[in-house]
């Protein structure tokens, strides 16, 4: 898991980045399903950038804001909620446009392998915890991950380094 001065210090350097062609300002969406930075959120200090913390009861508020009462302004929004349906999102457009934050002990791995952050290699490396633990085997699959684009294939490369470690 990633310090909470990290985590600013990497928020405020993708928050400074240029923006893309027509935006006007940047929203990262912070995914925390397992809360595991909910304590740390009202400490973070962002440059010019806004919080918007999501509670689950403040949706339509929250969409009412981003959308129409201030969409100029640079927010990061911070989501401990999960949906079973994307249609309970009610912020599912904003999320879609937004830029994905995540900062749990899995992200990070996924980061330095160079994997794509779908929720079917997400779940993957969440289940072979115990074999990405090694360092030697997340540098085998960062060599690789250009190749490596479903769970299926990872499984079928992991299972064979498994089997030769």
């Amino acid at each position: 898991m990633m310090d909470n001065e990290t985590i600013a210090l990497d928020l405020n350097r993708r928050f400074e980045q240029p923006l893309n062609e027509f935006y006007s300002r940047r929203i990262i969406w912070w995914q925390d399903d397992d809360r595991e930075f909910e304590d740390a959120i009202p400490e973070l200090q962002l440059d010019g950038v806004k919080v918007l913390v999501l509670n689950g009861q403040n949706s339509y508020a929250a969409k009412k804001l981003l959308v129409e009462d201030d969409p100029h302004s640079s927010y990061l929004v911070y989501c401990p909620l999960s949906f079973a349906r994307p249609e309970d999102n009610w912020l599912i457009n904003v999320q879609l446009y937004s830029e994905e934050f995540r900062a749990d002990l899995n992200s990070i791995w996924m980061d330095e392998m160079g994997l794509p952050s779908t929720p079917v290699l997400r779940e993957q490396v969440k289940g072979y915890r115990k074999f990405f633990n090694a360092k030697e085997r997340r540098a085998k699959v960062a060599a690789m991950s250009a190749k490596i684009t479903t769970a299926a294939h990872r499984r079928h490369v992991c299972a064979g380094w498994t089997q030769a470690t």
